[in-house]
């Protein structure tokens, strides 16, 4: 009896090293990520314009605009400027955004704090002037009870976890189509402008948030809708409207 029991304790010793041991490797493993559940790493995207020209600027000008763009989280933002002589309407309202080849509507400038997305009219530039828009797709802004919300493009965050982490690296590549309707007199172009994600990058953790500029959002109590249009008219060169530039700082940090 006694040397049975003194086999049974050697065996609860052994399978309690060998469990704690188990549970160091495995701590190990992970210990470059947070635990499951806290939000991890943050990144932000890198993006290159490769359609209808390849720059890694995402700029683009032709005999009648000159536009930039800026891409974050959740939306593309882009100032445009009107080089002809006539008023041009930039149908930005009527606009398509697509991932890869999906394709969904949009939320402008006008619509975007809106319970209607319909009924619009377009953005007016008169010769010369330049304006600033933004475009997200319609469903991926929403009231909630913390307020107006955004869903991102891609994924930003990995959880925590190594195949956070795949979901979010395996979006380099991936292609960001915008088609954007602009009208000159009683001719009607659609511009497509195709970017690509080229590189993807760790927000340190002292700036966990890509920067991004919203318009305010309107008092729920005002009847305002959108308070945030502003047109300017440039002296014949590419200006920076009056309104708020709707801009993101480069991102910092290899991808690790």
């Amino acid at each position: 009896m006694e040397r049975h029991f003194t086999k049974q304790f050697h065996r609860t010793i052994v399978f309690i090293i060998l469990f704690s041991f188990s549970l160091q490797i495995l701590g190990g493993c992970g210990s470059s990520y947070p635990a499951p559940g806290i939000d991890g790493k943050k990144y932000t995207y890198l993006y290159q314009l490769v359609e209808p020209v390849n720059l890694t600027k995402l700029d683009f000008i032709d005999s009648q605009i000159s536009i930039s763009f800026s891409i974050d989280d959740a939306a593309i933002s882009y100032t445009i400027l009107n080089l002809t002589n006539k008023t041009i309407s930039i149908e930005s309202g009527s606009a398509m955004l697509g991932i890869d080849s999906t394709f969904t509507p949009v939320r402008n400038i006008v619509s975007l704090y809106s319970d209607s997305v319909k009924g619009f009219a377009p953005l007016n530039l008169p010769a010369r002037g330049s304006l600033s828009d933004i475009i997200i797709p319609r469903n991926n802004i929403y009231w909630s009870e913390n307020g107006w919300t955004e869903k991102d493009l891609f994924a930003t965050l990995d959880s925590g976890t190594v195949s956070g982490r795949k979901n979010v690296t395996k979006n380099i590549g991936r292609k960001l189509v915008l088609i954007l309707p602009v009208k000159t007199g009683d001719k009607k172009s659609e511009y497509v402008f195709k970017f690509k994600v080229a590189a993807i990058r760790v927000l340190p953790p002292e700036k966990p948030f890509a920067e991004k500029h919203r318009p305010p959002a309107p008092s729920l109590y005002s009847g305002n809708i959108n308070p945030w249009i502003t047109v300017s008219v440039a002296a014949g060169i590419a200006l920076v409207s009056g309104a708020i530039i709707l801009a993101q700082k480069k991102p910092v940090g290899p991808l690790n």
